[in-house]
């Protein structure tokens, strides 16, 4: 072929072309590390400025625009209110149907647990058709789960949970009374 090209030429030819070409990319690509290495052998440093992934300088402003905390009123975690708003006076002084006074007293941490599961029996229900009476005895399983939620205030609001959305989702009608009753253990059963 290239008979007047020594072995020695083409080697050098070879390095002399991936040279430039690795040059090139390094420049376009890697401008900013480059330029951050010759400064420090230089010895100077340069100002930090925000890059994003490219060369594109972010903005040193803020674009949504500052914080401002006037007119707002900071509240303490334990005075957070997630739920219907009900005046002081009727809290405190009306008792739930078993009772005890439902707003002094915390759910213990098993409602959330039960709770999701009695949404869960609902939907099911719905879905499938299932009788009234798998639906009692799904839902004395739940029960049995969490024991110490009856006679508690969260029994009770379980049961207003039931009687205010879960029933209208049920294909059956639902009572409180039914509901008092599916929370006895069998040994109160035998009692009453």
């Amino acid at each position: 072929m290239f008979h007047q090209i020594s072995w020695a030429a083409y080697g050098a030819g070879v390095l002399l072309t991936a040279a430039i070409y690795y040059a090139v990319i390094g420049l376009i690509f890697y401008k900013t590390g480059f330029r951050n290495l010759f400064d420090r052998l230089r010895g100077r440093t340069r100002s930090n400025i925000n890059l994003s992934a490219g060369d594109l300088p972010l903005p040193d402003h803020s674009i949504v625009g500052p914080t401002r905390t006037e007119d707002v009123d900071y509240v303490p975690q334990n005075e957070l209110v997630f739920g219907p708003a009900e005046s002081a006076d009727e809290a405190s002084s009306s008792p739930s149907p078993s009772g005890t006074a439902t707003t002094d007293i915390d759910p213990p941490e098993d409602y959330s647990g039960m709770i999701a599961e009695v949404k869960t029996l609902v939907r099911v229900v719905n879905e499938s058709g299932e009788p009234k009476e798998n639906f009692e005895l799904l839902f004395r399983l739940i029960v049995g789960k969490y024991p110490e939620l009856a006679g508690s205030a969260a029994e009770q609001q379980v049961n207003d949970y039931m009687l205010n959305e879960g029933a209208a989702e049920l294909p059956f009608p639902l009572n409180e009374q039914e509901l008092k009753t599916l929370w006895l253990n069998e040994d109160k059963l035998q009692t009453t």
